[in-house]
């Protein structure tokens, strides 16, 4: 079998099929690749379209367990997968049609690790149609190179696809309990990965939604994401000493590209300081243990990728603590009233 894809889903009732529907209109035999469908605790009727879908399709199988987040779940995918090959792919996210054969015949012929691919950020559901784009001679490129000329690359597992032998060897896993679970193993994976490819071709399709995970303004839910942005941190920089003492090649880009990572996790933390009510002094304590670890104040920030005149007005304030204090309760008193639109 060529290629094993892992879709997670909990209460996704409103994307499964659609999901379902990108992954099964391709250019390839069924008996070529398996849907591992997870039902990490789904209490709506999720698992019920996984299963008729299952009774039509035999290249689709469906493992149920009680919720355990995203991590744990692609962890079990990952053991249960009999693919040459790995895909993760998000069930509120899907792929456009007749485009797996191209991504695999350049996994196959290059003998890649990883290969990675272009995706494409919108809130239409219908994007299903793939218009043929040129590909100009690419070269294989070890995991640290691609880190260096795909910097700004995003941290998900969605936009590549692994060899799972490779894969396996690592021994690397997705952290569990935690949001943003996947930051750390992208960098991982591609700093063990000897033979990397990027294809430019726009193939993926993340689906901007106002319910995500990410934009749940549960008291409970926002004191769990910054709790888990500052774990990110000091997890970035227990990377950065890693790489450091390694003396990798590339080292001291690959650390540039790392703390700006963590530089933007901790600027749109500061959006979570304004939607919760965690107090001054819990976020001076915050600020203050970034400084000793020099990722606050955000410096290598803006720039090509994060130049807007907003990012650069609210990036001033947030490097400016007290005036940032000084500002956090308008702000939410207007985020309340929704006079202002947060990140």
């Amino acid at each position: 079998m060529k290629l094993s894809i892992v879709v997670p889903f909990y209460n996704a009732e409103n994307h499964l099929e659609r999901c379902l529907n990108s992954l099964l209109n391709q250019n390839l035999s069924k008996s070529d690749y398996e849907i591992i469908l997870i039902n990490d605790g789904s209490t709506d009727k999720g698992n019920e379209i996984a299963e008729k879908f299952k009774k039509i399709y035999d290249n689709i199988s469906i493992h149920s367990q009680k919720n355990k987040g995203l991590g744990a779940t692609r962890n079990i995918g990952m053991q249960l997968a009999k693919g040459n090959y790995i895909y993760f792919i998000d069930a509120d996210d899907y792929l456009a049609y007749k485009t797996l054969d191209i991504l695999l015949s350049y996994l196959i012929k290059n003998d890649l690790d990883i290969l990675g691919f272009s995706t494409l950020t919108t809130d239409k559901l219908d994007l299903f149609s793939y218009k043929h784009q040129p590909i100009e001679d690419i070269e294989v490129i070890s995991g640290n190179d691609f880190l260096v000329k795909h910097k700004y690359n995003r941290l998900e597992a969605w936009w590549y696809i692994i060899k799972r032998e490779f894969l396996l060897e690592t021994n690397l896993k997705f952290e569990e309990g935690k949001f943003m679970e996947d930051a750390i193993f992208t960098f991982s994976i591609f700093l063990e990965a000897k033979r990397t490819m990027f294809l430019p071709i726009t193939i993926h399709r993340y689906v901007k939604s106002p319910n995500s995970i990410m934009n749940n303004e549960d008291q409970e839910h926002l004191k769990k994401v910054i709790e888990d942005y500052i774990s990110l941190v000091f997890r970035f920089d227990a990377l950065v000493n890693e790489v450091s003492k390694k003396g990798i090649k590339n080292s001291d880009a690959i650390i540039k590209n790392i703390k700006f990572k963590s530089t933007a996790s901790i600027y749109f933390m500061f959006f979570k300081f304004i939607r919760s009510k965690i107090s001054i002094p819990k976020i001076h304590k915050i600020l203050t243990d970034f400084e000793n670890i020099n990722m606050y104040p955000l410096t290598n920030f803006i720039g090509e990728v994060y130049s807007h005149r907003k990012i650069k007005i609210t990036a001033f304030i947030f490097n400016h603590k007290y005036l940032f204090y000084v500002l956090l309760y308008p702000f939410r008193i207007l985020h309340k009233f929704k006079l202002i639109k947060l990140f």
